[in-house]
């Protein structure tokens, strides 16, 4: 996996999810599961950022269109601690 392309998709979705005032990093890359955090502090609205079940799916289709060989994201949500 092309570790470039990889941080250009995450970036992407970085991009997407800062329209609702989150965030994500990337956490790791594990065989063809790639492991994001969604990052909340200082969001007005916590709640209105996408719940994680309906932003891993979104987020691997931007990562696979730059990064093949990704089956699986997986997104650490804070809310659900």
């Amino acid at each position: 996996m092309d570790e470039k392309l990889l941080h250009e998709a995450v970036g992407e979705v970085r991009d997407m999810v800062a329209l609702d005032g989150g965030d994500v990093e990337l956490v790791s890359v594990a065989g063809s599961t790639v492991t994001l955090r969604l990052i909340l502090e200082g969001v007005e609205c916590r709640e209105c950022v996408m719940p994680r079940e309906f932003l891993e799916p979104i987020a691997l289709d931007l990562i696979r269109t730059r990064a093949a060989g990704v089956n699986a994201v997986t997104i650490e949500d804070p809310r659900e601690r």
